[in-house]
């Protein structure tokens, strides 16, 4: 009988200790996995118009960010800071449209708030990912060839 209540100890001491590192492990992924390096991510009020024009236009049905959204018109996680692109590049697709894409009639102080916000998108990271490293604490870190 002593063997039983011996291991109904070790179970639940076991138990409780999983459950107190899961508690541990998800504090860290929650505080320095998920900080911000760069301050160019976090919103100003343009940038938060910006995502408001966003999502009121519902840019999303087309466009993606990390891939994600829709697929008619392209990946817009880093255009602002792509080779050959930018911000003047941005606002001008955003003012005059494309074959694909209309004029949706923004105003350019708009284009200005929409282009913050993708600014402050492709401050988060980049996409594709082209290398990555795993952390100690269960997550991936970016790895940036050119120091970005």
């Amino acid at each position: 009988m002593q063997g039983a209540g011996f291991r109904a100890v070790h179970r639940r001491a076991i138990f409780f200790g999983l459950v107190g590192l899961f508690v541990v492990q998800s504090g860290f992924t929650w505080t320095s996995a998920t900080a911000v390096p760069d301050e160019a991510a976090v919103y100003d009020a343009s940038a938060e118009r910006g995502a408001q024009l966003y999502r009121d236009f519902n840019c999303t049905a087309c466009h993606q960010f990390y891939g994600l959204g829709g697929y008619m018109g392209p990946d817009l996680t880093n255009v602002t800071v792509a080779d050959g692109k930018g911000e003047a590049y941005a606002k001008g697709i955003i003012l005059s449209g494309t074959q694909r894409m209309p004029a949706f009639g923004l105003t350019p102080p708009q284009a200005d708030d929409v282009v913050a916000y993708l600014k402050a998108a492709a401050a988060t990271g980049r996409y594709p990912i082209r290398s990555m490293e795993f952390t100690s604490w269960g997550t991936y870190r970016q790895m940036h060839p050119h120091g970005r």
